[in-house]
């Protein structure tokens, strides 16, 4: 996996979108930071939306394994933009009951879990929601490493 940045933001909404089965857009995207794989195909797309100067959501389309390497590449690139560059407070991801793949991944790098919205989704399916704070990113061991 070869990480990208926030190249080619409108491709990588639209391939997120269509990972994640949004068929309308429920939030507007602030931006979008990407991988691609070997191919060059998109692998991981993280959307910024729902930007509020103290929130901004995360939602996570990821068809990948991340290497050690690759999850801090992310992590910076992520959290640089909403805590250095916005400001913001905190970030949100909101997480289906069914991507566990997903959460495991938030929690690896550094999201709390800090509940669960029963029944949120239009099949009935929990929703899992994870916070991470700025002081935790400034004291995370992989901030700029």
């Amino acid at each position: 996996m070869k990480y990208i940045g926030y190249k080619d933001e409108i491709k990588a909404e639209e391939w997120a979108r269509k990972y994640l089965g949004l068929k309308h857009a429920p939030m507007d995207v602030f931006r979008a930071l990407s991988a691609v794989n070997k191919d060059g195909e998109f692998a991981c797309v993280i959307l910024l939306t729902n930007f509020s100067k103290r929130n901004i959501d995360v939602n996570i389309a990821a068809d990948c394994h991340f290497t050690p390497k690759n999850s801090i590449m992310m992590f910076n690139g992520l959290f640089s933009m909403i805590f250095d560059e916005l400001k913001a407070v905190r970030s949100t991801a909101l997480i289906a009951s069914s991507n566990v793949a997903c959460q495991k991944f938030v929690e690896q790098i550094g999201f709390q879990k800090e509940g669960i919205m029963r029944k949120a989704y239009n099949d009935d399916e929990d929703m899992h929601i994870y916070g991470f704070l700025d002081n935790e990113y400034r004291e995370h061991d992989w901030c700029r490493s």
